[in-house]
């Protein structure tokens, strides 16, 4: 389904323009003037629109494009706040929106304000087209994702539940292009990690610091974390994952296809991503995908101004990422396992979130595959996992199915994007109208066929 006649395509680099002007850092947020930027441009089209603030300054804005009703919504979602930027440390202005060598650079321009724009447009154009909807087409620009969505998405499912009543959403998390072994397949967001946040603490007797010995806490917990190695620490081939590599392998052989399968039966991760032809950038990239995995990112023990004193205590901050499947005692077990007997292993402030995992044999699925096949020269559509969390927390445990899908092109010899929290983040500004006609299609098509 072609976009129709009309400015969209650069109307949408405008609009995501504008929308990184907005500085909505979280925090303290401001996500406000963006819904109402947002409100304004659709209100004229005839798209309803509400702003809903769950705090001063921190609104929502879910737009809603009426369709027959014949059919359940589809939801089209994205984030409006954006990470710090220090534009002493930036190229550009971090909220100039300034286009320079084939970018637009901006915080915000790749997370994920591009696809925020991109919804817009989409539903602009809809509204334009005179298209016979099946469905009704609803907008979500929420607040506070970087930050947990409790003021954004979160607050929206407990406050505005018929938000909940689509049949799928599409998301932030996939769309990427990755090249093997001569072929280009795009990723399509069905799953993503969970979040396990630990902290270890060795204790011991303090002591005068004239009197060292083996088992005071700190070197108990320099032996404990050392047998962490690289923090990864269990396989496990999701369904997403598995499909993901399957697909990939039988691209090369049949015979290729079922070798990747029984190395993945017998978690024999790393000869799996070789053998579908990987190279080694690409198994660096997939690989935290098939762990459950743990990284130190803090310590902390004495103080440099008695530090003739042995401490009585050390403490380690762990960031663990989850699979699917695995529990928050199943994870702790797993790390104490590893770390041993000397140390205490306890979730840190309560950070625990499960991973979660939608469907990839769902009809929107089917439908992006399909136009992914005609749009993209033959590319193909595998599902994918993100490494960290969106948004789709907050529906996929209460029955909507979230499907990640922000279609890129690979880039250009020599060009190279700064994405999500980057300094110098930026986009190629020729992916943000291929992303509208990309989605404009999915979404059209999708209305129509009900």
């Amino acid at each position: 389904m072609e976009l129709p006649a009309g400015p969209y395509r650069q109307q949408v680099i405008d609009v995501l323009r504008d929308l990184v002007r907005i500085d909505t850092t979280n925090p303290p947020g401001n996500e406000t003037a963006c819904a109402r930027y947002l409100a304004d441009l659709l209100r004229p089209a005839g798209i309803e629109t509400r702003i809903l603030e769950a705090a001063p300054g921190r609104g929502n804005l879910v737009a809603r494009l009426r369709g027959s009703g014949e059919a359940r919504p589809i939801m089209l979602m994205g984030h409006t706040d954006v990470v710090a930027a220090n534009p002493e440390e930036w190229q550009y202005p971090p909220f100039g929106a300034e286009m320079h060598a084939g970018y637009i650079w901006g915080r915000g321009a790749t997370d994920m304000k591009q696809m925020v724009a991109v919804n817009a447009v989409t539903l602009l154009a809809l509204a334009a087209s005179g298209l016979p909807l099946k469905r009704d087409v609803i907008l979500a620009a929420t607040a506070d994702e970087e930050h947990g969505g409790r003021l954004g998405m979160g607050w929206l499912v407990r406050n505005l539940p018929e938000i909940l009543e689509a049949e799928c959403a599409i998301n932030e998390g996939g769309g990427g292009a990755t090249s093997v072994g001569g072929r280009l397949f795009y990723t399509c967001q069905t799953a993503e990690k969970g979040v396990c946040r630990l902290v270890v603490t060795a204790r011991a007797e303090g002591r005068h610091a004239s009197q060292p010995r083996r088992d005071i806490a700190t070197l108990k917990l320099a032996r404990a974390i050392s047998r962490l190695g690289d923090g990864y620490l269990q396989a496990h081939a999701i369904p997403t994952m598995r499909a993901a590599l399957h697909t990939v392998a039988a691209a090369q052989s049949s015979y290729a296809a079922q070798r990747v399968d029984a190395m993945l039966d017998e978690g024999r991760i790393d000869e799996a991503l070789a053998a579908a032809g990987l190279d080694a950038e690409g198994v660096r990239r997939m690989r935290p995908l098939f762990y459950d995995t743990a990284a130190v990112t803090g310590l902390a023990a004495g103080d440099p101004e008695s530090i003739n004193v042995i401490p009585a205590s050390a403490v380690a901050y762990i960031d663990g990422r989850i699979l699917p499947g695995q529990t928050r005692e199943g994870f702790v077990n797993l790390v104490q396992s590893h770390l041993g007997n000397d140390v205490q292993v306890e979730v840190f402030r309560n950070q625990y979130s499960t991973g979660l995992e939608s469907p990839f044999d769902a009809p929107i699925y089917s439908l992006i595959e399909e136009v992914v096949a005609e749009r993209c020269d033959g590319a193909a559509l595998i599902p994918w996992q993100c490494a960290g969390s969106t948004d789709a927390k907050h529906l996929i445990p209460r029955g909507l199915p979230v499907f990640g899908f922000i279609p890129s092109k690979p880039l250009p010899p020599r060009m190279s994007e700064a994405g999500a929290h980057a300094n110098n983040e930026r986009i190629w500004i020729e992916n943000v109208p291929f992303a509208l006609e990309m989605l404009y299609d999915i979404v059209a098509r999708f209305c129509l066929r009900g």
